[in-house]
Formats: C-alpha cells, sequence, structure tokens
C-alpha cells in the first residue's frame, strides 16, 4: 500500500535524510520517499499517519 503525505520542516537533503531514517525503522514501512521541492514524502507500507507522525516526534518534521 502506497500513501502520500505533506510535509512541513524538509528543507535540504540531510532533512530529508533524517525523515527517511526515522520513518524506515517502522517494522510496517517498506519504503519511504522524500520529495524536497513537492515537500510530500511517498510511504509504502500498512504504518498509520499517527504511527509516522510519532516516529518524527521530537523534530521539526509534521506529517500533514
Amino acid at each position: 500500500m502506497k500513501n502520500e503525505y505533506s510535509i512541513e520542516g524538509v528543507k535540504c537533503g540531510g532533512c530529508a535524510a533524517a525523515v527517511k531514517e526515522r520513518l524506515s525503522k517502522l517494522d510496517k514501512v517498506d519504503n519511504v520517499e522524500v520529495n524536497i521541492q513537492d515537500k510530500n514524502i511517498v510511504v509504502e507500507g500498512t504504518a498509520s499517519k499517527e504511527d509516522l507522525q510519532a516516529a518524527l516526534e521530537g523534530t521539526n518534521y509534521k506529517i500533514d
């Protein structure tokens, strides 16, 4: 299952890598693609939006 979300706070390649690393650690996530220009992410897997946001807790990144 693929889901696309808007994401706030991703401004550079380092930000994108940090988001990808955190989300990829979730068991329910198979793949993550971060698009800096469009400010969105595509997540493959069964993780919910709440699961993804919880993985980013304590960062400046927010999933919409």
